[in-house]
């Protein structure tokens, strides 16, 4: 598939150009849409936990969705209990092996459980991925999110690149 004899589409350590396993993103602009990138993570066949208060019509191939809300059902997750939410990342890592846990429902989880939980929420949901190789990404709305929440993830994520493209990603997995 690529130019490199060990690129494979399936558990490489990078997708397209620039995301490397193991490191956390952060997607502030609002040009990045979750869903295109949730068919970039389908196309790479990287399995995927997606964290959302959509309620999304099918997910794309591959990924899994937890659906961040005080309503109760199945495939749902309460934003006030995060502890919950973070065994359910955990379980899809032992279930899936490292994939991509996607989340794009912060302000929710602020509302209900504060900024100071949130934060370590996060934090620790970025070690985890990190000592799972896996990729931790992050969709923010800065005219939504808390100002402090925006600057604490420009501090300690990588910004999700603008070459991030579904298009030949299989060309550009590497081990």
């Amino acid at each position: 598939m690529g130019g490199s004899p060990s690129a494979h589409a399936k558990g490489g350590s990078r997708i397209a150009p620039s995301l490397r396993r193991g490191l956390g993103y952060l997607a502030l602009d609002p040009d990045d849409t979750v869903s295109s990138f949730l068919r970039l993570l389908a196309e790479a066949h990287t399995p995927f936990l997606w964290l959302t208060t959509e309620r999304p019509q099918a997910p794309a191939e591959g990924g899994e969705v937890l659906r961040v809300t005080t309503i109760r059902g199945a495939g749902t997750a309460d934003p006030r209990r995060l502890q919950d939410i973070h065994a359910v990342a955990t379980t899809f890592f032992d279930e899936r092996g490292p994939g991509a846990l996607v989340i794009d429902c912060l302000e929710p989880l602020v509302l209900h459980s504060g900024i100071e939980r949130v934060l370590r929420f996060v934090t620790d949901l970025h070690e985890e991925t990190a000592m799972r190789n896996a990729f931790l990404i992050v969709f923010a709305n800065p005219r939504e999110t808390n100002r402090r929440m925006i600057a604490w993830l420009e501090r300690e994520l990588d910004p999700l690149p603008k070459d991030v493209e579904p298009a030949g990603v299989e060309d550009h997995l590497v081990v």
